[in-house]
């Protein structure tokens, strides 16, 4: 990581009341803070994550958090996921603060959703090209939406990386199927027949999703997801 990079970083995070300012989010694995400031006379904002500091479960989350980094720079030449300047003093992954909107909040509104789709299975091939599966992409949330409506994946905690240890090597093959499947899910939703015949070979539920779409379709009907979801519809429609 640049010196001067360091440096600015370590001055805010150690201005408590600065960092508490800049918190985006806090989960099980971590937490994540926003830092803006200038860098050589140029606005710069990046998201710093640690991992969460649970007296029994520190040690895996730190793990974790250094498999992402590890993802993160195999990533570095792939356009459509956030440029990382690495890890900063071994606790915090530092990346580029990507302004967007999940596209789980966008879907349906897209102008152009063609090609938003398009550039987005571009990306995860991509991905998968310099050994990175993500494996969490039918969290919609992993996914954003900039203003010109280009596609960029976030968030790669869970990732499955090609050359890692011998289980994940073996399960490298399985996650980069559970991507193509998220993307599907993704442009298609619901309505397999849609699915065109050049991405139909991408259609390839795993056992695993099979044997869970029952449950699902369960609990959407106990919980009425469906119909909360089509109240939302209308309301929005109303307004």
């Amino acid at each position: 990581m640049d010196s001067q990079l360091a440096h600015l970083l370590r001055e805010w995070l150690a201005d408590d009341e600065r960092r508490e300012q800049g918190l985006l989010s806090v989960g099980y694995q971590g937490a994540a803070y926003l830092f803006g400031g200038e860098l050589d006379g140029q606005p710069v904002r990046y998201v710093l994550k640690r991992a969460a500091q649970g007296r029994f479960t520190a040690w895996i989350h730190s793990r974790m958090l250094g498999r992402e980094a590890r993802a993160y720079g195999l990533l570095a030449v792939v356009k459509g996921v956030p440029h990382s300047p690495g890890l900063l003093d071994g606790e915090w992954l530092v990346l580029d603060y990507i302004e967007g909107q999940p596209l789980k909040q966008l879907q349906g509104q897209l102008r152009d959703p063609q090609s938003f789709y398009t550039r987005l299975h571009r990306i995860i091939r991509a991905c998968h090209a310099v050994g990175v599966a993500h494996g969490d992409l039918k969290r919609k949330d992993n996914i954003l939406v900039t203003a010109d409506e280009q596609p960029v994946v976030i968030d790669f905690g869970t990732a499955v990386l090609r050359d890692g240890a011998w289980l994940e090597r073996k399960l490298f093959p399985l996650a980069c199927r559970l991507d193509h499947n998220a993307w599907i899910k993704a442009k298609y939703g619901n309505n397999p027949a849609a699915i065109s015949a050049d991405d139909v070979r991408w259609n390839r539920p795993t056992w695993i999703e099979n044997g869970l779409r029952p449950l699902r379709r369960l609990w959407r009907m106990l919980t009425l997801r469906q119909l909360r979801k089509r109240r939302q519809r209308q309301a929005r429609r109303d307004s």
